[in-house]
């Protein structure tokens, strides 16, 4: 018997290697390419889900509760894409991203509405990413220990995330339109700018109307002023106010259907830019949006203002 039991405990403490299932959705876009590094470093094999597309959002609104904001709902998708293929997958419990703010408050719920609903299909797997309690680093390093690997390994694994995600970030902040002239922002939440099925549209069309058209990237420090206290809204207030009409010819905020932290900044928002004599527009995304509708906001929009600058 006690054979058996010390065979046991030594496969208890041998390091979780099996596949682990990443939903390509909301937490995959807030840090680009940490978590893919983190895990491959590790040893351990990912299944990232396929990008967005109709089905996707077809098969949210069939299986999401109604109340969740469209990101969430886009994630349940993609997390019902990956049933059966993996028996185990990462969503972590975003608290905060920044020191002295905090997270949208259905970030720190995703492991749990998760395993409400998807907790007979696979094990879910987590960590509390909380930049107030302790850095990032620290983080990746304890969710490796969690998972069995020894102290070294674990630094090895979060110095690789942390590398490819100062990587990721850098390419998306060099990724600004070539071409001079005034251009028009493009602001939102990650995971509604780099989601392309989600921004795709904009992209085109904007690009058919001869619009240069610069993405807002998360970069860079926060101080502790101001009114915001969620890290992504207060970020995009912060790059707003430095925004300069002589340079911006407008702003494009894409913003998603029952985001709370949206329906108040977005005052903010709107009133920086008016004092700054930069128009502004918000398009609400929502899994029904019809794309000639948003087309044609877009024409307006940029008809409004006196055409492509």
């Amino acid at each position: 018997m006690k054979s058996l039991f010390a065979r046991f405990a030594r496969r208890r403490e041998e390091p979780a290697r099996e596949p682990i299932g990443l939903p390509r959705a909301v937490f995959y876009f807030l840090h680009p390419g940490l978590w893919e590094a983190f895990f491959q470093s590790l040893g351990v094999p990912v299944v990232v889900s396929a990008p967005t597309s109709r089905p996707t959002l077809e098969r949210a609104g069939l299986i999401s509760e109604t109340e969740h904001c469209l990101p969430v709902k886009i994630l349940d998708a993609h997390l019902d894409a990956l049933a059966g293929k993996v028996g185990r997958v990462f969503v972590p419990r975003i608290l905060s991203q920044r020191r002295g703010y905090i997270a949208c408050p259905k970030l720190a719920a995703l492991p749990d509405a998760v395993r409400a609903q998807f907790g007979d299909r696979f094990e879910v797997v987590t960590i509390d990413v909380d930049e107030r309690r302790q850095p990032l680093g620290r983080t990746l390093e304890e969710l490796a220990q969690r998972l069995g690997f020894g102290g070294a390994e674990a630094e090895t694994a979060a110095r690789a995330a942390l590398r490819a995600w100062s990587a990721a970030e850098t390419a998306l902040a060099e990724s600004r339109p070539a071409g001079a002239g005034k251009r028009y922002w493009l602001i939102g939440h990650p995971y509604n700018l780099e989601d392309e099925y989600m921004s795709e549209m904009v992209w085109r069309k904007m690009a058919a109307l001869g619009a240069l058209v610069e993405r807002m990237t998360f970069s860079g420090p926060l101080d502790g002023a101001g009114p915001l206290r969620w890290d992504a809204s207060a970020h995009m207030l912060k790059r707003l106010q430095s925004a300069k009409a002589e340079h911006v010819a407008g702003v494009i905020q894409l913003t998603s259907f029952n985001c709370g932290c949206d329906s108040m900044a977005s005052v903010y928002y709107r009133e920086t830019l008016k004092a700054a004599g930069i128009p502004y527009m918000a398009l609400t995304l929502d899994a029904h949006s019809a794309q000639a509708g948003l087309e044609t906001r877009l024409e307006a929009f940029v008809d409004s203002i006196g055409g492509a600058s």
